[in-house]
């Protein structure tokens, strides 16, 4: 801090200007946010005893000559990551939801809304009552204090009352949208869930302390709804991989580079303070992967096996050929559906239907049989207030995939009712460029050079990234529609499909 009244900059020289900067040395709790701190912030903190993360890295093999100029190398690569960061959320509705309360009030609402359209089943068309999910003190209606009290301020005693709920938020899409049996949404990643469309409102939140319930009652920090963020260790990565190299150098006029890698990556993730931390595996690496590239001057010409003796003219025309090329095949990218129940199949049964199907007549390409996309857009097509639980498509049937949740569990963080991850391995990745020279020597210095290039000379179509170039959302009509192929990130210098171009020049 510049203590002197000259202008600025303060130089180092001038020692008796500078001073330490103005600190509250004393934190006061609680965290108040107003006026001084907007509601939204948050507060970061590091664990004291942090530690600085490390890699260790290690690598083994074997390298034996199989022929004469030909080597073949097999060797094992090992890399660990420990002691991560990584930060924690200590400010999440999740941690609270069952100590609350109010997982079980959720529970209770559904079956207010099932017990209202029992006796109104035909709620939300016109002329008829809109669906709610109110305490009526209809058969099998419970109250509901905590949502009573953020809807309308009304005080726990009271929830006995049928008359007091008037909300008009009882019978709010949004809401009962949430109450679905086949795919309620409680928590928690979501401002659309049940708890935090209560939570994230201002004025809900307001009508809450009105009717006695703590501040704290959902957040621990409510001062700060931006986060209260610890970082500290816990994070890990694990690569392994087999690995292994054939090398031939130019002799004889061919040279060859091959390699194989068999790899498998981890990285550690934790979901809630509920649950452990897991090993997930990382979809950025891929299982299998082959790559070679050769180089082959024909024996034909003077100084070949073939046409060894000929004239110079002769020689422009039969020498100086090369084929040359490189190419690469491997397992697809991994996709993850997420934290989705299988019903009708295994995760190796989708495995195996994971891959590219064309529909002729519609002129589409999927990923999915048909039958599986289906039933999935009906699965995730969900309905509060119909006889089935579902939309107009109807109930799923066979094989598809369906939302973790269910009427036969609720799932407070992620992985509780359904696998954290459903990982499947992507198309196969296959693509080879050729070339093809012709080189005629006109002098000693200079010669001409004639180049047919075949990129993706085969024309395969691939799809890399599912994630990318297929619509990923189950309920969409489009689900597992494939929309675009492989590129270059700019789609200028391959396109995707096989390419060929001629190159011409002289060298001197």
């Amino acid at each position: 801090t510049n203590q002197g009244t000259d202008r600025l900059p303060v130089l180092f020289r001038d020692g008796s200007r500078l001073g330490p900067p103005t600190f509250i040395d004393t934190p006061t709790y609680p965290l108040v946010s107003a006026p001084f701190v907007a509601v939204t912030n948050s507060v970061n903190i590091y664990d004291p005893n942090i530690k600085v993360p490390y890699s260790q890295s290690w690598t083994f093999g074997i390298q034996r000559e199989i022929a004469k100029d030909t080597v073949i190398e097999a060797r094992y690569v090992g890399t660990r990551n420990l002691r991560g960061w990584t930060t924690y959320n200590f400010n999440s509705v999740e941690n609270n939801i069952a100590e609350n309360g109010l997982l079980n009030e959720f529970k209770l609402a559904q079956r207010n809304l099932q017990a209202f359209v029992a006796a109104n089943p035909n709620c939300g068309q016109t002329g008829q009552p809109a669906c709610s999910f109110a305490y009526r003190g209809l058969a099998g209606q419970s109250p509901l204090p905590i949502t009573l009290a953020y809807f309308s301020g009304t005080p726990a005693a009271n929830a006995g009352n049928a008359a007091l709920y008037t909300s008009t938020n009882f019978t709010s899409a949004s809401f009962i949208n949430t109450l679905a049996a086949n795919s309620p949404v409680v928590c928690c990643s979501t401002t659309a869930s049940y708890t935090g469309q209560l939570d994230n409102n201002a004025t809900f939140r307001a009508n809450a302390l009105r009717a006695g319930l703590p501040a704290n009652f959902m957040l621990t920090n409510p001062g700060l709804r931006g986060g209260a963020n610890v970082t500290g260790n816990g994070g890990y990565t694990r690569y392994d991989a087999v690995q292994i190299d054939l090398r031939r150098r130019l002799s004889h006029g061919l040279l060859v580079q091959a390699n194989y890698q068999l790899a498998k990556a981890f990285s550690s993730s934790r979901v809630s303070f509920r649950a452990p931390r897991i090993n997930t595996l990382d979809d950025i690496t891929l299982r299998h992967a082959f790559k070679v590239n050769w180089i082959y001057e024909l024996p034909f010409g003077r100084g070949k096996a073939l046409f060894g003796n000929i004239g110079n003219a002769l020689d422009r025309l039969v020498g100086g050929w090369e084929f040359q090329g490189s190419g690469r095949v491997q397992s697809g990218q991994l996709y993850d559906f997420g934290n989705v129940q299988l019903v009708g199949m295994t995760r190796r049964d989708l495995a195996k239907v994971f891959k590219l199907r064309f529909d002729d007549a519609k002129g589409t390409t999927y990923l999915l049989p048909q039958d599986i996309i289906d039933n999935t857009i009906k699965a995730f097509n969900v309905s509060a207030t119909s006889a089935t639980g579902y939309g107009t498509g109807g109930a799923p049937s066979g094989r598809y995939l369906a939302p973790a949740n269910n009427a036969g569990c609720i799932q407070v963080y992620s992985g509780q009712c359904a696998p954290q991850n459903t990982f499947v391995s992507g198309p196969k990745f296959t693509r080879f460029d050729l070339s093809v020279k012709k080189q005629v020597k006109l002098t000693e210095r200079l010669n001409f050079e004639l180049r047919g290039e075949f990129l993706n000379a085969f024309n395969n179509i691939n799809f890399f990234n599912p994630t990318a170039t297929a619509n990923i959302t189950p309920s969409n009509l489009a689900f597992m529609q494939v929309t675009t192929a492989y590129t270059d990130s700019s789609n200028t210098n391959d396109p995707g499909g096989r390419l060929v171009q001629l190159v011409a020049r002289f060298n001197f």
